[in-house]
C-alpha cells in the first residue's frame, strides 16, 4: 500500500475519533448546562472548571472535603509532578489511592445525583458506565430535581 495513502487514512481515523469526540463533549457540556438549569443554578457554572464540580458536589449534597480533595490530589499529580521528582516508594501507592478515591467519589456523587432526580441504583449504575448516554436522560427526560436530604 502506497505511504501516502496510509497517511490519509490514518489522518481520515484521526479526524473521525477527534470529531466523535468534540460531538460527545459538547453533549455533556449541554447535558450538565441542563441539569444545572433543573437543580435551580445558572448553567453556565458548568462551563468553568473546577467550579463545576464544586457546584455540582453542592446540588447533590456532597460534603466540600471531597471537592478539597480532589483538588489536592489534582495539584499533586499536575503541578507539584511537573517540579517535583517524587520517590519511588511514594508513586505507586499514590497511583493507588488517585484511582480508588476518585472512583468511590464518582460512585458517591452518582449515587446522591441519582438520589436528587428520582432514579434507581440500576440507572446510577448505568449513569457509572455510559455517562454519554445517561447524563442527557437526566437532563432532557422528565427527571425533577428533589434538593437532597440527609438519606440521599
Amino acid at each position: 500500500m502506497d505511504t501516502v495513502v496510509q497517511l490519509d487514512m490514518l489522518f481520515a481515523v484521526i479526524g473521525a475519533v477527534v470529531g466523535i469526540g468534540l460531538v460527545l463533549a459538547v453533549l455533556i457540556a449541554i447535558a450538565e448546562w441542563k441539569i444545572l438549569t433543573k437543580a435551580g443554578e445558572k448553567g453556565w457554572k458548568s462551563l468553568i472548571p473546577f467550579y463545576n464540580i464544586f457546584i455540582s458536589h453542592e446540588i447533590v449534597g456532597m460534603s466540600h472535603i471531597w471537592f478539597i480533595i480532589e483538588m489536592v490530589i489534582w495539584f499533586i499529580e499536575t503541578i507539584l509532578a511537573a517540579f517535583v521528582e517524587f520517590p519511588k516508594w511514594f508513586e505507586l501507592p499514590f497511583l493507588v489511592f488517585t484511582i480508588v478515591f476518585t472512583v468511590v467519589s464518582e460512585i458517591v456523587h452518582i449515587k446522591k445525583m441519582c438520589g436528587c432526580f428520582g432514579k434507581s441504583k440500576g440507572f446510577a449504575v448505568g449513569l457509572f458506565f455510559l455517562p454519554y448516554v445517561f447524563l442527557p436522560i437526566i437532563a432532557f427526560g422528565s427527571a425533577e430535581y428533589t434538593p437532597p436530604t440527609k438519606n440521599n
